[in-house]
């Protein structure tokens, strides 16, 4: 496919090196306010907020946007401004400013999401649509598996700062990657969508994304089902610093090989899903990759000190399945299922959804590791999150409804 869709190439590794940008820096700017700027607590609270809140507050503005303007050179343009907002990081003088330009540059990737979905719809033939979200959701992992660890070993060795320089310079050239896309809006159809959407009031348009949201059943409930799953994996990645504290106390670093084998496990999901034509079961997909997810949180709850640590990793293996298979099918399914015309209206109504599960997630974990403890907490944490996902294995009929390769069947022997 990358060889084929010269567009999408350049797209993929625009959006890979931005990817791995990001995630290459996150630890550099833990360890600058936890060790240089020796943050507390409290302000250390603040910065998963300052990545969040954005998206919560921006993020259906900007999917109507999306909708409405030159996608490439919306992400151009949101490319130079996250390179200049991370040089500008290197000129703060305090936690306070710092959090602040953290903030804005997450403004940045607020806009910069629904404009890059859309684009993907708009390049890629239907058909290929999961092979490019899986592809999408490859990189992601990769990023998000390789990045804080080149990057936190750059910044133990060198100095946060050169982590920020560069992540800035991916910025700079994915922005240089995507002024070689051109012509992709100039087709008839787009043209005339666009004519259309940028004829509607602003907040007509939006009024309309959420219309098609809440009427459609399938991206209804499938966004509940990526919700469900986006909190428990927030909430995890929040506490297992704690969990494992009691459960491994001679060995912390049963926590980095934890997360790495979730980002295995997601990574080899999302590479098998590349190899598929297409998802012919919604239920299936969402409701395996949340049960999965749960029995790892159950797993870990019952594990015993005694017990050999490295079962760890066997759970983890499962909720990096669970995970990559809740994340490419969603993302595939709001490809796949939304009208092209509001794509970026109803991903950016999703996106600021997702946003909140960044901040409400942790606040819950640590609430609830507070009044039940860590193993009961994970127990009951994980044993519903399972209900939930075996609840849609065994109703996905009533849920998603039948597949539209099963209709035209009855259809034609109805015939």
């Amino acid at each position: 496919m990358l060889r084929e869709n010269k567009t999408f190439r350049i797209l993929f590794f625009s959006y890979g090196l931005s990817t791995l940008g990001d995630w290459f820096d996150f630890i550099a700017v833990s360890i600058l306010l936890a060790f240089v700027w020796k943050a507390d607590p409290m302000m250390m609270a603040f910065l998963p907020i300052a990545y969040a809140a954005p998206g919560i507050i921006l993020g259906q503005f900007a999917g109507v946007l999306a909708d409405r303007v030159n996608k490439v050179r919306m992400m151009i343009l949101m490319d130079v401004f996250q390179a200049a907002s991370t040089l500008l990081l290197l000129a703060m003088p305090d936690p306070v400013s710092f959090l602040i330009v953290i903030a804005l540059r997450s403004c940045a990737s607020v806009f910069n999401d629904p404009a890059q979905q859309t684009l993907t719809r708009q390049i890629v033939p239907e058909h290929q649509l999961l092979q490019a979200t899986s592809l999408n959701g490859a990189v992601f992992q990769m990023g998000k598996l390789i990045g804080p660890l080149i990057g936190g070993t750059v910044a133990a060795f060198f100095a946060p700062a050169i982590c920020l320089i560069v992540n800035a310079c991916s910025f700079l050239l994915s922005a240089v990657l995507l002024l070689s896309i051109r012509n992709v809006e100039k087709n008839t159809t787009s043209s005339r969508v666009h004519t259309r959407e940028k004829s509607i009031p602003l907040h007509l348009a939006w009024r309309e994304g959420w219309g098609i949201f809440l009427q459609n059943r399938i991206l209804l409930f499938s966004t509940i089902f990526s919700l469900f799953a986006m909190m428990a994996i927030q909430l995890a990645d929040a506490q297992l610093p704690v969990i494992f504290r009691e459960k491994v106390p001679l060995h912390p670093e049963m926590v980095g090989y934890v997360v790495s084998a979730v980002g295995l496990g997601a990574l080899l999901t999302v590479t098998w899903l590349h190899r598929q034509k297409e998802l012919r079961s919604y239920g299936w997909i969402l409701g395996g990759g949340v049960f999965l997810i749960g029995i790892c949180f159950s797993w870990i709850a019952l594990y015993q000190p005694d017990s050999n640590r490295y079962w760890m990793l066997v759970a983890a293996l499962f909720a990096g399945v669970g995970t990559g298979l809740t994340t490419v099918g969603t993302n595939y399914l709001v490809q796949k299922e939304t009208p092209r015309e509001a794509l970026g209206r109803v991903r950016g109504i999703i996106d600021s959804l997702t946003s909140t599960t960044f901040i409400i997630a942790p606040l819950m974990g640590g609430w609830l590791m507070t009044v039940w403890g860590p193993s009961l907490a994970f127990l009951r944490v994980g044993a519903g999150i399972a209900a939930i996902g075996l609840s849609a294995l065994l109703l996905q009929r009533l849920i998603w409804g039948k597949r539209k390769t099963e209709v035209t069947v009855v259809s034609e022997q109805a015939g």
